[in-house]
């Protein structure tokens, strides 16, 4: 078979019409729509507006909730940055805006302010001064439909926005005031708005002293945010949070000697990627341990990119999140050139390892020869040897119960009598009439109701034992309560489901007495 070679042909010789070109403009009712859905929680939206403020300097920035006369919430985030001037602040609206090459700011895409403020609200407003003259602009509910219809405000109306939404806290010179309105994520019409504004506060609390704790500390910039709750019915704010540093690294004491410890790992094309690894003390009550989510959900990576935590934890699928880890965190301080190998997204709250990374990270080694491999398994071990808290004693049913039978629940629990254990009580108490016992935390106790305490013993005489076989039941029902760091509300169902079907057993029994 004779085979017949063909010359290279190029696409632009061979397809010479694709040269011709039509331009498409978007769909604009359906660009609005998908704005809308990036996929930004209110924590992470207000994050990367406060980006845009540590940008240009700012030492105060205030966030307020504000609850309208129509029983809705509004927010707004102001500061005392470097403020734009009209030209700029036409830029900064702009979609993909280009103010500056600056790589060491913590603004990328050109769209932080608007898909953030977007994705939680249907309408933003910007009011900023500069050199004292104050200018404003807006993207109200249609005007992306209407083709990138930006508002501008006259100076007159600015300056009456600052007025209206920050009347107690006059702009000084320079600042910038972002203002979001219809904040439909959170929903309308709130049964208990303080109630609402207080969760909301805490929730932005949390993740701002987390993501900011080297800004807030004065390790990076040193700034200062605030939280409050403002009434636009009588014109007044509540008492300010100061949101306070939360370092995920700030423990006094190593757990391990030889540690923090340096590990490097190196990619072709990329400059070597460092990892400051960490083994946290065991049995820490420290709120810099805990964190918000819980400490084993906070094992793995903390990745950094010009100061400002992205991501809080997580192995970023390198390996299995379990309890034996949660000693383990590794401080990465990401280079911005590198921030699309490293999948960086719009929303800059997650990082995606490329493969060829990934692949070097468990085999990468510190100064002193040691494997990350082997850094893990110390962590586990530390983990492994710690002595138990109270918490994580094993429980034993303690007074209330006959001797006798406690010695056999020993046996039955596999517990040896000379280990550590956790004593849990009985005793009757007066109760309210819809509980037949509750879960007395604080000391270790199961408490019955005596109002019920006769017609559980049949008419019988009773003594500092009796009923152990309910003791035991609820003993058994009651653990859960007891072990969990607080009464959660799916232990406390249970709890109240038990009381209900308790209660209907007395009512039965009354009535066959």
């Amino acid at each position: 078979m004779m085979t017949v070679s063909r010359p290279f042909v190029l696409l632009d010789e061979l397809y010479p019409c694709m040269a011709t070109t039509e331009k498409l403009p978007p769909n604009f009712d359906k660009l609005d729509v998908a704005f809308r859905s990036v996929g930004y929680s209110l924590e992470s939206a207000v994050a990367d507006v406060i980006d845009n403020s540590i940008d240009a300097n700012a030492r105060n920035i205030l966030v307020r909730l504000i609850q309208r006369n129509d029983g809705a919430l509004d927010l707004a985030i102001m500061d005392d940055g470097e403020g734009m001037s009209s030209v700029r602040l036409k830029e900064a609206m702009r979609f993909g805006s280009d103010l500056t090459q600056e790589i060491e700011r913590l603004g990328k895409f050109g769209l932080g302010l608007k898909l953030a403020s977007l994705s939680q609200a249907k309408e933003l407003r910007v009011v900023s001064k500069a050199k004292g003259a104050v200018s404003g602009r807006a993207w109200l509910e249609d005007g992306i439909k209407d083709g990138f219809a930006s508002t501008m405000f006259t100076e007159e109306e600015a300056k009456e926005l600052l007025g209206t939404l920050i009347p107690d806290k006059p702009m000084g010179k320079k600042g910038t005031l972002v203002h979001w309105t219809h904040l439909y994520r959170i929903g309308h019409h709130h049964k208990d708005l303080d109630e609402q504004s207080e969760k909301l506060a805490t929730r932005l609390q949390n993740h701002l002293r987390l993501a900011f704790h080297r800004y807030l500390s004065g390790e990076a910039w040193k700034i200062r945010i605030t939280i409050d709750v403002y009434r636009a019915d009588t014109a007044t704010a509540g008492v300010p949070y100061t949101v306070k540093a939360l370092n995920p690294f700030g423990y006094k004491q190593t757990g391990c000697r030889g540690f923090p410890k340096m590990f490097h790992a190196k990619v072709d094309g990329a400059p070597r990627f460092e990892m400051m690894a960490h083994i946290w003390p065991s049995n820490s009550e420290a709120p810099e341990y805990k964190l918000p989510g819980g400490a084993n959900g906070r094992q793995g990576f903390y990745f950094y990119r010009n100061n400002r935590l992205i991501q809080a934890g997580g192995w970023n699928g390198l390996r299995d999140t379990e309890p034996h880890s949660s000693l383990a965190r590794v401080a990465i301080d990401l280079d911005p050139e590198f921030d699309l190998q490293m999948s960086l997204d719009v929303k800059k709250s997650e990082i995606h390892l490329p493969p060829a990374l990934a692949a070097t990270i468990m085999d990468s080694k510190s100064g002193d020869e040691m494997e990350f491999r082997e850094f893990l398994s110390i962590a586990n071990n530390t983990y492994r040897t710690r002595s138990m808290t109270d918490k994580e004693l094993p429980l034993v049913p303690a007074s209330g119960v006959p001797m006798e039978m406690r010695e056999i629940l020993f046996k039955v629990l596999r517990l040896p009598q000379t280990s550590r254990h956790r004593k849990i009580d009985f005793e009757w108490k007066p109760l309210e009439a819809n509980l037949v016992f509750w879960v007395d935390r604080d000391n270790d106790t199961v408490l019955l109701n005596s109002r019920y305490r006769k017609h559980l013993l049949h008419g019988l005489p009773g003594s500092s034992t009796d009923i152990p076989a309910i003791k035991c039941l609820l003993f058994l029902l009651a653990q859960d309560a007891f072990r969990s760091e607080r009464l959660g509300g799916r232990i406390k169902q249970r709890l109240e489901l038990a009381n209900l079907m308790l209660r209907q057993a007395v009512k039965h029994e009354r009535s066959t007495d």
